[in-house]
C-alpha cells in the first residue's frame, strides 16, 4: 500500500548532499540522508498505512491513488454556485526553511552610501 507513497522535499533540502549535516538544539547532529530516510521510513511505515486506512474505513472509498494520481472528486464551497470538479491528493512534503538573514547595519553603511551618491 505505501509502496506509492514518496516524500517530498522543498528545492533546499534537494539541493543538499546526502553527507551535508543538520544540528540541532539538542546539540545533535545527524547527516541529511540518514535524517531523510528516517523520516521517510517513519511516514511509510506509520502514517501511510494510517491514512488509507482512514480513508477505507472511514471513507469507505479505495485509497490506491491518493498518493500518486489524486481521487476523483467534487468540492462545494460555502456561497459557491456549485460543485468544483477536481481530484484531491495527500502530499507530504519536509521542508527546511531557511532564517531570513538580517542585514548587520554598519555605522560606516551611511557613509558609504554618501559616497557613492557624491561620485555619481
Amino acid at each position: 500500500m505505501s509502496s506509492d507513497f514518496e516524500l517530498q522535499f522543498n528545492e533546499f533540502l534537494v539541493q543538499c548532499d546526502d553527507k551535508d549535516v543538520i544540528s540541532f538544539q539538542s546539540d545533535r547532529l545527524v547527516s541529511i540522508s540518514k535524517f531523510k530516510g528516517g523520516v521517510n521510513k517513519v511516514i511509510k511505515d506509520d502514517a501511510i498505512p494510517a491514512i488509507h486506512s482512514y480513508i477505507h474505513r472511514q471513507l469507505t472509498l479505495s485509497s490506491q491513488t491518493w498518493f500518486t494520481d489524486g481521487e476523483e472528486c467534487e468540492i462545494l464551497r460555502a456561497g459557491s454556485s456549485g460543485w468544483q470538479k477536481g481530484k484531491i491528493k495527500v502530499n507530504i512534503t519536509l521542508e527546511f526553511i531557511p532564517d531570513t538573514a538580517t542585514e548587520n547595519s554598519s555605522p560606516l553603511d551611511d557613509l558609504r552610501q554618501e559616497i557613492n551618491n557624491s561620485n555619481t
